[in-house]
């Protein structure tokens, strides 16, 4: 009683250790939740400020252009009431105009490109250009908008570059007798100038990149299409990768619609590295406390790893097939008695595996199914399959026995992988014979397949093996009525196939020369369009009354 009881003491003292040791799992499962979840929150928390920030910046830049828009439809107003502009229109060349445009923006600085247009809208002079190149747009753009009232600010292309535009009337005594147009560009200092505003990066982009406060080298998309493309929805912020970092970034489009866009950037990983900071030193103190749980349990967990390791090779051999595998674990706990079970059940599988050898796969089905009595008999229509060596007596008189059996064991192999190929089932073996059964929907297609197959292969075996004993074989093939039960006495049982056609099977076999497949007539029907076969004379078989139909297949 003593003795049980300090067994038992032994047993609640290990289980107690691997509590301690599944409470430290839990102790560290605790702590990276801990740090996931912060790392998520700080995630959530950065990405709000940003997206919020990257809206306000919008904000900023749309007010930051407007502003702009402002100061040109000023600067235009102020070119278009100089006195003598009207006299120079009318009276003065184009090329004295254009220097008059010249010298005044040098002296006023308040516009990077000035353009004049006569009523129509047609290009008087440009100060990016000598000649005075037409503006296809300057009607839409400025001439119908100023007449109308309407803003007339915009976007326009040129071979000098982009630039924000807005145009004012030229009037005189309530006459218009022209417009002026005044533009700034749209490039970095322009971009630099909206970072100011913004307090984030800038990317301005159309068909291509127009103004950048980062190296246009790094961007991954250089047009507005692409952005788009890639970002969608430009009302909402996506994350993009620049050079390895990643950005929070908002499309503001500049101008009408289809303008330019400007993009806003802030660094997500600059943002977030104040809280990496925080992580690591709570992933530090987590470690630490990780430690001084594990620590009690470390003394111990040999103990509970090494039986484990050994039941997972247990398993591994199991599933390898290796039921002489043996599990060796002296351990008084709940490992110990699996232990115990699974050397069992492995010993229950060795025998089972070794008996199933033994046995037709039928029988295994027969046996496994309790709804079918042992001693049941039913009548069934199969194909029967019998294959035989020629000239085997011979072959073993001339050899020693162990090679006989070694020749026989190859052949009977490569037979039974192919009939269980073609879903057939070895029935048994007599000898030198195979007796295969096929049944289903193709059985007889499968069968003489199967035959054919076996032609083949050992006809491929002794071409690369030409030094070695050649098999021949004979096979023949009957499909019919047959009575599947099981035959023999209480203590001996063989589950297999009897009555007239498979001893018209084993005839047609013994006929068969070497490569030679007999079929009987209910065989060659149902595949008489998908084979080959030549019709023999009827053939006078043992046990028969009448001459038996036959059909020949030779393989080569």
């Amino acid at each position: 009683m003593t003795n049980e009881i300090k067994r038992r003491a032994k047993i609640r003292l290990r289980l107690h250790w691997k509590i301690l040791l599944y409470s430290s799992a839990l102790l560290v499962a605790l702590i990276v939740t801990m740090l996931v979840y912060v790392r998520a929150q700080a995630a959530s928390f950065v990405n709000a400020r940003l997206a919020d920030d990257l809206r306000q910046g919008s904000e900023r830049i749309k007010a930051a252009e407007d502003e702009q828009f402002a100061d040109l439809h000023l600067a235009a107003a102020l070119v278009a009431s100089i006195p003598n502009l009207n006299a120079l229109l009318t009276s003065t060349d184009l090329a004295t105009i254009r220097d008059f445009l010249l010298s005044y923006q040098q002296q006023n600085k308040r516009a990077d490109l000035l353009i004049v247009l006569d009523p129509k809208g047609r290009v008087v002079a440009r100060t990016d250009e000598e000649n005075a190149e037409p503006i296809p747009e300057a009607v839409a753009l400025w001439v119908q908008p100023a007449l109308t009232g309407q803003p007339t600010s915009g976007v326009l292309a040129t071979r000098t570059g982009v630039y924000n535009t807005s145009a004012a009337p030229a009037e005189a005594g309530g006459t218009v007798f022209g417009f002026v147009v005044a533009g700034a560009s749209i490039d970095n200092n322009f971009a630099t100038k909206l970072k100011d505003v913004s307090q984030g990066e800038v990317v301005i982009v159309s068909e291509g990149v127009l103004g950048s406060t980062l190296s246009s080298r790094t961007l991954p998309w250089e047009t507005r299409s692409a952005w788009l493309s890639a970002t969608g929805n430009k009302n909402e912020h996506k994350i993009v990768d620049i050079n390895g970092e990643r950005y929070a970034s908002y499309l503001t489009t500049l101008g009408p619609e289809s303008g330019p866009l400007a993009i806003s950037l802030q660094s997500q990983d600059r943002a977030l590295a104040p809280y990496r900071n925080i992580q690591i030193g709570l992933a530090v103190l987590g470690l630490l406390a990780a430690l001084v749980g594990i620590t009690g349990s470390a003394v111990l967990a040999r103990t509970v790893t090494a039986p484990v390791d050994k039941l997972v090779e247990g398993t591994h051999q199991v599933a390898a097939g290796n039921f002489d595998f043996r599990l060796d674990i002296d351990s008084g706990d709940e490992i110990g008695h699996l232990a115990d079970s699974f050397n069992t059940m492995i010993q229950g599988l060795r025998e089972r595996a070794d008996m199933q050898k033994f046995v037709s796969q039928s029988t295994v089905d027969m046996i496994q199914s309790r709804s079918q009595k042992v001693s049941a008999g039913e009548r069934q229509q199969v194909t029967i399959f019998f294959s035989d060596i020629r000239g085997f007596t011979s072959m073993s008189e001339r050899l020693a026995p162990e090679e006989v059996v070694k020749i026989l064991n190859r052949c009977l192999s490569l037979q039974a992988d192919l009939v269980k190929k073609f879903s057939g089932d070895i029935d048994k073996f007599v000898g030198d014979a195979v007796v295969a059964v096929f049944s289903g929907e193709d059985q007889v297609f499968n069968a003489i397949r199967c035959g054919v197959e076996i032609h083949k292969a050992l006809d491929a075996y002794h071409a690369d093996h030409p030094n070695e004993e050649a098999i021949r074989i004979g096979i023949g093939i009957v499909t019919g009525e047959v009575i599947l039960g099981s035959i023999g006495s209480k203590d001996r049982l063989d589950f297999t196939v009897i009555g007239s056609n498979v001893n018209l099977c084993a005839r047609l076999c013994s006929l068969a020369e070497a490569g030679e497949i007999l079929l009987s007539e209910s065989t060659y029907q149902p595949v008489q369009g998908l084979i080959s076969a030549q019709r023999l004379e009827p053939l006078n078989v043992k046990g028969f009354r009448e001459a038996v139909p036959v059909y020949k297949m030779t393989v080569h």
